[in-house]
């Protein structure tokens, strides 16, 4: 039972931070500094890419919308699309051979590809809720944002197989200036890793933990994170084959505002990602103090 109950706590403490780096992300979106000066905008980068079929064949036409990683957790399983539409910071035609080129700014992002949605010129803007525009939050809008974490915890994210009804996901692709190719892009093919966060003597963790992954190239790459029935599992979807080291940050414990911040140290951390799915088992040490 109380296994049960931890569990349960873990994936809303988890996605209930979403709410948190939304709220003070509104801050961080203000075009001025904290001195009252204006701030420069970032470089923009031009970026380009290629749809294809897993067996690359041509696939081709709609839209291509851009909402940052970590934003994934605040996507409702009811009309999703819209939503990603809404989030959207900016979006570009996918012509017939699949192709698409646009310019933005720079960050790490998840890119949905629906080929049923013809593009229209107002679709480049960001959209009402994207970063771009969203500055604070109503108290009505986090109150859905918190139902819909909640939902999130409980039923996994409203992605399946890499898609969201007839639209393809692909995550965790960095967009850095002056330029980015993403090359051909097959859709619908599973590059995840499943890293499961595990306690010393081989037991699933039954309190809250946080990992990411590391690139070589220093990359962080995000996940999808536990829920109330995959307690300890973080699935990192469209990895790209390199080596990966899995780090966590600090959690609260417990689900309260005036819980300290507690950072696990982690053993068995590295793993060679070849392209092809796995599953990564890490352990998980507590401070003394915590145990």
């Amino acid at each position: 039972m109380m296994c049960q109950r931890f569990a349960k706590i873990t994936g809303i403490v988890l996605l209930l931070s979403s709410a948190v780096w939304a709220q003070d992300n509104d801050a961080k979106t203000s075009p001025t500094t904290s001195q009252g000066g204006i701030q420069k905008p970032p470089e923009l980068t031009v970026v380009g890419g290629r749809f294809v079929r897993d067996d690359f064949t041509t696939i081709g036409g709609g839209t291509v919308y851009f909402i940052f990683q970590e934003r994934l957790k605040e996507l409702p399983h009811e009309n999703t699309l819209d939503k990603v539409r809404a989030m959207a910071e900016v979006a570009a035609e996918v012509d017939a051979e699949g192709n698409f080129y646009l310019e933005m700014k720079p960050g790490n992002f998840a890119i949905v590809y629906d080929p049923n949605t013809p593009f229209k010129p107002e679709l480049a803007q960001p959209g009402p809720e994207s970063m771009e525009r969203l500055r604070k939050r109503t108290p009505e809008q986090l109150k859905q944002l918190v139902a819909t974490i909640r939902e999130n915890a409980a039923k996994g994210l409203p992605i399946k197989d890499g898609r969201i009804g007839e639209a393809y996901v692909i995550e965790n692709r960095f967009v850095r200036p002056p330029m980015v190719d993403f090359g051909e892009m097959p859709l619908g093919v599973d590059q995840s890793a499943k890293v499961i966060a595990v306690k010393e003597n081989g037991q699933v963790v039954d309190f809250p933990v946080l990992l990411k992954l590391r690139g070589k190239n220093g990359d962080v790459y995000l996940a999808h994170p536990p829920t109330t029935s995959t307690p300890g599992e973080f699935l990192f979807c469209d990895l790209e084959p390199q080596r990966y080291d899995v780090f966590a940050e600090g959690v609260r414990l417990a689900p309260r505002d005036d819980a300290p911040i507690t950072t696990p140290t982690l053993e068995n951390t590295a793993f060679e990602f070849e392209g092809e799915p796995l599953v990564h088992k890490v352990t998980v040490k507590l401070p003394a103090k915590e145990d």
